[in-house]
C-alpha cells in the first residue's frame, strides 16, 4: 500500500531514540551532548600575590599604575613612598574589597622598587632597541639623515680607565663627557648642564634626548646635531 506522511512520524521518533538521544522530563529531545554551564569558582585559599611594572599616576580615589601592556591597577600604598610619574616595580596582594574602584583591581602594596625605564614608556611610537651597553656604545656615531657621513662622525665613545667616555664637540662644555649606564643610561654633563638620557634604537641606533625634566633647558649641540625636541638619533659607523 502507499505510505502517507502521517505513517512516517512514529518510525522517525523511534529511530531518534535508538541513536542514543533521549528526552528530558519535559518531553524535549536532547542531543546526548552535555551543555557547558557556568560553575561557581572555588573560594580562594588565600590572598593572591602579584608583581607588576609600570608608571604611577594619580587616580580617581587612589594612585594607579599602568603597565607597558596597558593594564591599570589601583594601589593601596599605605606608608609607601610613591609619587606620580615614578616608574617602578610593585609587589603586593590583590585586595578583596577596595574603595579605589578603578582598573583591574587594587593591589595592597608590600614592596616598591625603581624599575628600568623602557624606551616605549616615554613615547608609544618609539620601538626601543638594543639596551645600551659598553660594547654596544663603543665606536663612532653620526646623526641619522641625508647629510650624515661617517667620514666626519659627530662623536665617538670609548672605554677608558675612568669609565665610558663620549668625545666630541659639545657646546659650552669640555670635548668629553662620562657616559653612565645602569637603570638610567645618560651622558653625564658638568653642572649647570643637565644630563642627557640615552636610548637604544633599532639594531645600530642610539638616541640622545633632552633632559627628562620640566626645568628650563638650553639646547646642547654635539657635533653637528642639536639635542632638542624629541632628541636626535645617531647611527653607529662601521668599525
Amino acid at each position: 500500500m502507499t505510505l502517507t506522511r502521517e505513517y512516517l512520524i512514529l518510525p522517525l521518533a523511534m529511530a531518534l531514540s535508538a541513536c542514543g538521544d533521549g528526552a528530558d522530563q519535559h518531553g524535549q529531545i536532547t542531543t546526548g551532548q552535555t551543555e557547558s554551564q557556568s560553575v561557581e569558582p572555588e573560594p580562594d585559599e588565600g590572598p593572591r600575590t602579584l608583581t607588576v611594572e609600570g608608571r604611577v599616576s594619580s587616580g580617581i580615589e587612589c594612585p594607579v599604575v599602568q603597565t607597558p601592556g596597558g593594564d591599570v591597577w589601583a594601589l593601596s600604598v599605605g606608608e609607601a613612598d610613591v609619587r606620580p610619574s615614578d616608574y617602578v616595580t610593585i609587589t603586593g596582594t590583590i585586595a578583596r574589597m577596595s574603595i579605589c574602584q578603578q582598573g583591574r583591581g587594587t593591589i595592597e602594596v608590600d614592596r616598591i622598587s625603581p624599575a628600568e625605564l623602557p624606551a616605549r614608556d616615554r613615547d608609544p611610537a618609539r620601538a626601543g632597541g638594543a639596551k645600551p651597553t659598553a660594547a654596544y656604545l663603543s665606536g663612532q656615531w653620526v646623526a641619522k639623515g641625508l647629510s650624515g657621513t661617517c667620514r666626519t662622525p659627530d662623536f665617538s665613545i670609548r672605554r677608558t680607565s675612568g669609565g665610558l667616555v663620549l668625545e666630541g664637540d659639545i657646546s659650552n662644555h669640555d670635548d668629553n663627557a662620562l657616559v653612565v649606564l645602569g637603570n638610567y643610561p645618560r651622558v653625564d654633563l658638568d653642572e649647570p648642564r643637565q644630563d642627557l638620557p640615552l636610548e637604544g634604537r633599532g639594531p645600530d641606533g642610539l638616541a640622545i634626548l633632552r633632559p627628562a625634566t620640566d626645568a628650563a633647558y638650553e639646547p646642547i649641540s654635539i657635533g653637528s646635531a642639536r639635542i632638542d625636541g624629541d632628541g636626535v638619533v645617531f647611527i653607529k659607523c662601521p668599525a
